[in-house]
């Protein structure tokens, strides 16, 4: 890691100033001077309110204690922007009260390997490899994006997870970090799900043609990609998915699907800035109803003490008086063990997407599951027969409502089982 300091020019004030460090007075006039320091060997830029501007080395934002700040880091042609260190963590918006004597790390570097899937459909007779790495080349050129692309598709001959052996580091187009090492594709180290195309759009939940599970090619490949047939299948990924976008099930080979094109031949590392907010996690222990919200609560204290989580943890469970969402403090970001925010925003609770699953436990490990919820959506209070009765039924009787750790859409359940089922739970922290 490089860090180099370089003594800023002026820019623009209407209460907030830019200055030399040498130049700058004492707190006592009521300013936080929070310093901006650049990392690594991209380039870049961090822009904040009124114009601030930071282009390079160390630079300090002066504005009156307590002011809300929002600062963005805008990579340069040929650089990403990694993230933030200290106050805030993550890639994307940095947003922060400000205090006199805080310190931000911005770090860019020379640009990774980019990911996407295509904006354009196929059904399983794209015509093989080469055909499919074809139409890669051929989105990523429509965009003007520079660089070797590939598709990620096995074949008899072909393992496409061989493919990516020599280079390293993936993000999407949006910037977000989606893989490391080239294992990533056979250990599912998987961090944002592909759900973006070559143009920065979000796709959502669509499927996509590999033939490939975790590093394995699989038998289903529509005859070698070159049947369109309902009777013939190939392996497909889902887009939502994060960890497992990178499995594959067998689908007709007339389903419309696209292709997930990888940019190889860079070797630039792609590590995670750990960001701030409350912990979530899915319960390793799988939890039946029967007795109450209160036990549902015990098991989350119990697995979040069992790795020193401090603080006090619930279930993301609704009853028939209280939604998921009122259980908790409004406003507040929630993250994974790993310090990936489930939602870059603070509102959690009324989106339709999250932009990583919850699936890591308490240690980090992946819980593939469905989790109870009891709700339509984390925003709604149910009815009996959807949450078990207040979550006191624990027979066949009664039905509750699930979403999976592993999907990222949350504007329905994914599941609707009897009460007796035992699955995992979702738990936040509570925060104040």
């Amino acid at each position: 890691m490089v860090s180099f300091v370089l003594v800023a020019a002026a820019c623009g004030r209407h209460g907030f100033e830019l200055l030399p460090d040498e130049l700058l007075p004492d707190a006592d006039d009521g300013l936080a001077r929070v310093t901006i320091e650049y990392q690594g060997i991209g380039v870049g830029t961090v822009v904040g309110p009124n114009g601030f501007t930071c282009n390079e080395g160390s630079c300090t934002l002066a504005v009156p204690g307590g002011t809300p700040v929002t600062l963005r880091g805008l990579a340069a042609t040929d650089s990403w922007f990694a993230g933030w260190t200290n106050v805030c963590g993550g890639n994307f918006e940095c947003t922060f009260s400000a205090a006199h004597g805080m310190t931000i790390l911005a770090e860019f570097t020379p640009t990774p390997n980019r990911v996407f899937v295509t904006s354009t459909s196929t059904d399983g007779a794209f015509g093989g490899v080469a055909a499919a790495d074809a139409i890669c080349a051929a989105r990523a050129n429509a965009v003007g994006l520079n660089g070797t692309f590939i598709a990620y598709v096995s074949d008899a001959v072909t393992n496409a997870a061989s493919r990516l052996v020599g280079s390293r580091g993936w993000v999407r187009v949006d910037g977000a970090p989606f893989a490391d090492a080239a294992t990533a594709f056979s250990n599912s180290q998987i961090v944002f799900p592909p759900r973006t195309n070559e143009f920065g759009d979000d796709v959502g939940r669509v499927p996509v043609y590999t033939g490939t599970d975790r590093g394995a090619p699989l038998l289903d490949r529509c005859q070698e990609w070159t049947s369109g047939v309902g009777t013939l299948d190939g392996g497909m990924s889902i887009s939502e998915y994060a960890r497992d976008s990178v499995g594959a099930s067998s689908r007709a080979c007339t389903t419309q699907g696209r292709l997930m094109c990888l940019e190889i031949g860079r070797d630039i590392p792609v590590t995670i800035h750990p960001n701030t907010g409350l912990v979530a996690f899915a319960t390793r222990m799988e939890w039946r109803p029967g007795g109450g919200r209160a036990d549902a609560d015990a098991l989350c204290a119990s697995e979040a003490a069992s790795v020193g989580l401090t603080g006090t943890f619930l279930a993301a469970l609704a009853t028939t008086t209280e939604s998921i969402a009122n259980r908790f403090p409004a406003g507040q970001h929630y993250r994974r063990v790993d310090g990936v925010r489930l939602v870059r925003s603070n509102d959690l609770f009324d989106v339709d997407w999250l932009d990583v699953p919850p699936e890591l436990d308490q240690t980090g490990q992946q819980v593939s599951n469905d989790f109870w919820t009891g709700a339509t959506r984390f925003n709604e209070v149910p009815m009996a027969d959807e949450n078990c009765n207040d979550w006191m039924d624990g027979t066949t009787a009664l039905r509750g409502h699930m979403h999976l750790t592993n999907k990222t859409d949350v504007r329905t359940p994914a599941k609707t089982d009897p009460c007796n089922a035992s699955i995992p739970l979702l738990c936040l922290e509570r925060g104040t």
